[in-house]
């Protein structure tokens, strides 16, 4: 009987574990998912994403860039009529350098740099004190991305002229585009200190916070550029940009709004508004400012490009589609246009037709590293990984400063299980960019995933440090804290990402299974429902929902949960197997094995499902079928220790007790930590009556665990059964001093001390066990504690020639086992024939053979 409850307690362990392993693995698909919404999930379609959004900036960028080309093609028309001139006047005037200046002004105007780096050096050469000329050759620099060379001439400019606060203005945009953003914000200060006047310093200052995430500081320089130039109605734009990463939407739309007032004709606002909707979800009125953008300017394929990314957000595939080709018609030069829809074939899983847009794309434009880099994403997606890696390399070498390639090249490197390459590569990311919340964040989810946990930590909390509104951040965090067992600390990171966003119902569920770590299931079961609220097709909450019922024994209310998780999933085999396993619960076997065989129909590789498939059938006496669900789970996992114990207690079960030890073995060769393991294979020696074999194992199973009494009971039942019987009264102390309220450990050593003819002190354990256990009705599993307890003592009390005590005690037997007392009656009515001549036998003999007998048929009932 023993066994068997042992057997029942591992069936509900793995039950249990089961249904935490499977939200686990939830959990772990949410921790790891990112590197900061960009990493470690299906990639798929989160990485496109990235592509997305860069796409969206180098859109506002690509505007300002057209608008300087119209600029440059009027200088141009201008240049040509001059240039001759020009020409004419350095040769009559060599010694004027302003010719040269004026020429090299006028190349660069054109994009012809290199000439103009020749020109502004010729000036330079003729008139070296000109602060101008180093300016002009300065900002050429700038334009070709030679940043540190740039630099050099910005502060040649500011040696000869420091009173001029454009000099200071340009090089603080220099390092910005360096990201070298505290000095950057150094020299925007002494250009505003040189001019207070000029808006577009406090702008620049402005747009240079929001680049460092100081985006409240930001906002009080973009409220002076305002108030320098009112009418300036890029200032309202910029404000607008800054508090929609702020996610204060609607006042970012008040800023916009104020920008089409001050010039309803500028498209690029209409624009902007449609990015502030769509991250507001309201698609549709984006939809509408970006039809209004293309009414202003129709020959813009900018506009339809954009609407293009909107349709593509909102999965309406093939509407963007044909946006993008609307855009490529306007203009088929343009190389985002086809990554644009590449894009979106991605997202189709029309990979192959994806590369050949990216392809495309790379040909219109071989140096931009965007499109190497969106075309290894593809390639991730497709699992050529090798190939990916190859891409995500060449976008490394056009911009070695981009840290997002290396975050991609980490998804990857994750996704091959080289973990170390991938530490190395999001450390890099950070090297490039440490400005970047989300470079420190994908480091950290690298770091849990080599199982660095308490590194994570210091990277969430500098992810944190730097921009303090991703909730994410501190939901990853949170996990890890789960993960690491504290989970008090990982309930405060929840509550905080959920004061970020509580629109997020991933953040309540993952409270939720915290909360059921915690064993707070009712709280657990609030915050579920909280999850289902904010997303009702999400199969898992309503898993987890039931799991968490299953705990409560509220097994009608999680089949309903069960049956909506099947529902919204029907092919999630997890909930078919969980489902079974309530079933299980409620004894109804038969519909519990048809939901296991659907849990292995949906996916036949879990070992788990044919494990706890063979319990069900166990537990219907149908041994031999559980035996063969028992291999074909070993068949599947043949590292999981439990499926050879529970293999082995059936094979006991059966009297196979050679290949039970056998099974035995396999599990303590999987898992020789467990000390159970050593302790079953012990019980089923001294079964055997290899008592000796049996001895070691226990000694072994104390070894692993001293703390468990359970060893010491065995060892010392083993001892009994080789009549040593002081060793086993030592081992029964042991299990004593360590559970001192068991009343089983009492009973036993009393029934030892009864063998060594110790009866007063086999009494005392008597009481002892009665004291401890007195309303128990159950004792050794079949027969009532008072019958064994009390009967036991009665008879001790009879050899002791106490027949009075004794015949009391029986009447408390049969009180406390009515449905048992005939047998009680017959001992009695035994001792009471014999009492006369038992008295003197007794107390002349103790080891008087009637006497034994009794007392041995009284001990062997007691066993049974």
């Amino acid at each position: 009987m023993q066994f068997y409850q042992n057997n029942k307690s591992i069936q509900t362990a793995t039950i249990m574990n089961f249904c935490q392993l499977i939200r686990f693995n939830i959990n772990s698909r949410l921790i790891h998912r990112s590197i900061a919404e960009r990493m470690i999930q299906s990639s798929s379609r989160l990485k496109n994403q990235i592509w997305i959004k860069n796409q969206e900036i180098r859109f506002s960028k690509k505007i300002d860039v057209i608008k300087n080309q119209l600029k440059i093609q009027k200088n141009n028309i201008r240049f040509k009529e001059t240039s001759k001139s020009y020409d004419s006047a350095i040769q009559k005037i060599n010694d004027e350098s302003i010719s040269y200046f004026q020429k090299a002004d006028s190349l660069f105007e054109m994009n012809r740099f290199e000439e103009a780096l020749e020109y502004y050096d010729k000036a330079i050469q003729k008139n070296p004190e000109n602060s101008e000329y180093y300016f002009g050759k300065a900002n050429t620099l700038n334009n070709m991305n030679r940043f540190e060379e740039a630099l050099e001439y910005y502060d040649k400019s500011i040696k000869k002229d420091p009173k001029n606060s454009e000099y200071y203005f340009c090089k603080a945009n220099t390092l910005n585009n360096m990201n070298r953003f505290e000095e950057a914000l150094e020299c925007y200060d002494k250009a505003i200190e040189k001019d207070q006047a000029n808006s577009r310093y406090f702008t620049n200052k402005a747009i240079n916070l929001d680049d460092m995430n100081r985006y409240e500081e930001a906002l009080v320089q973009f409220d002076f550029a305002i108030q320098k130039d009112p009418k300036n109605s890029d200032n309202y734009f910029a404000k607008a940009k800054t508090l929609c990463k702020m996610n204060r939407f609607e006042e970012s739309l008040q800023y916009i709004d104020k920008a089409i007032k001050q010039n309803p004709e500028d498209s690029d606002y209409y624009s902007a508004k449609a990015q502030i909707l769509k991250k507001m979800n309201r698609y549709e009125e984006a939809l509408k400012q970006l039809d209004f953008a293309i009414q202003k300017d129709p020959q813009n394929s900018d506009n339809y490009a954009n609407k293009a990314n909107a349709l593509h957000r909102m999965n309406r595939f093939e509407d963007a589609l044909k946006y993008y080709d609307f855009a490529i018609q306007k203009n088929s030069e343009d190389p985002d246009n086809y990554a644009g829809k590449a894009s979106v074939l991605h997202d189709m899983n029309r990979f192959e037709l994806a590369l050949i847009q990216y392809d495309i794309a790379i040909q219109k434009n071989p140096e931009d590293s965007m499109n190497y880099a969106a075309k290894a994403n593809t390639l991730n997606d497709l699992n050529r990984l090798e190939e990916a890696l190859k891409y995500y390399d060449i976008a490394i070498y056009y911009d070695p400063e981009c840290s997002d390639h290396y975050v991609n090249k980490v998804s990857t490197l994750c996704k091959m299980g080289r973990f170390e390459d991938a530490l190395k590569y999001s450390g890099e990311a950070i090297e490039k960019n440490p400005e970047n919340s989300e470079n420190y964040a994908n480091k950290a989810n690298v770091l849990n995933l080599l199982n660095r946990d308490e590194e994570a930590l210091i990277y969430y909390n500098q992810a944190i440090q730097k921009n303090p509104e991703n909730s994410i951040y501190y939901a990853n965090k949170a996990k890890t804290l789960n993960k690491m067992k504290k989970l008090e600390d990982a309930l405060k990171m929840f509550n905080k990402a959920i004061k970020k966003n509580p629109e997020n119902p991933q953040y309540f569920y993952c409270k939720a299974n915290n909360l059921n770590d915690m064993n707070r299931y009712s709280e657990a079961l609030e915050f579920y429902n909280h999850a289902i609220y904010l997303n009702s097709t999400n199969s898992d909450y309503y898993g987890a929902k039931a799991n968490i019922l299953q705990k409560l024994d509220r097994y009608e209310e999680a089949l309903v949960q069960y049956d909506q998780a099947i529902k919204n999933n029907p092919f999630g085999s997890h909930h078919y197997a969980n489902k079974a396993a309530a079933l299980q619960k409620l004894q109804r076997f038969d519909e519990a094995l048809q939901f296991y065989n659907q849990a292995i129909d949906g996916n036949p590789e879990v070992s788990t499902y044919f494990f706890n498939k063979a319990i069900t059938l166990q537990e219907m006496n149908k041994d031999e079928e559980a035996l063969k669900f028992y291999d074909q789970a070993i068949e599947r996992d043949s590292k999981d220790s439990r499926y050879y114990i529970n293999k082995g207690e059936l094979l006991q079960k059966q009297n196979k007790l050679e290949q039970a030890v056998e099974q035995y073995d396999y599990a303590i060769k999987y898992n020789p930590e467990n000390s159970k393991y050593f302790f079953y294979k012990a019980n089923i020696l001294s079964k055997m009556n290899r008592q000796e074999e049996a001895l070691t194992f226990y000694d072994l199973a104390i070894k692993l665990n001293p703390q468990d009494s359970e060893n010491y009971v065995g060892k010392a039942n083993t001892l009994n059964d080789m009549n040593k019987f002081e060793e086993a009264l030592k081992q029964y102390d042991y299990a004593i001093n360590i559970h001192p309220n068991d009343s089983r450990y009492y009973g036993n050593k009393a029934n030892t001390l009864v063998k060594l003819n110790r009866f007063t002190e086999a009494l005392e354990y008597y009481e002892q066990a009665i004291k401890n256990n007195p309303e128990n009705p159950i004792y050794f599993f079949n027969k009532g504690i008072k019958k064994i307890n009390n009967k036991f003592k009665a008879v001790t009390l009879d050899q002791m020639n106490r027949f009075e005590e004794a015949l009391e005690y029986f009447d408390y037997a049969i009180q406390r086992n009515q449905n048992d007392s005939t047998k009680v009656l017959e001992k009695i009515k035994k001792l009471q024939e014999a009492q006369q001549q038992e008295n003197n036998v007794i107390q002349n003999n103790l080891n008087n053979s009637n006497y034994q007998s009794i007392q041995l048929e009284m001990n062997d009932e007691s066993l049974q």
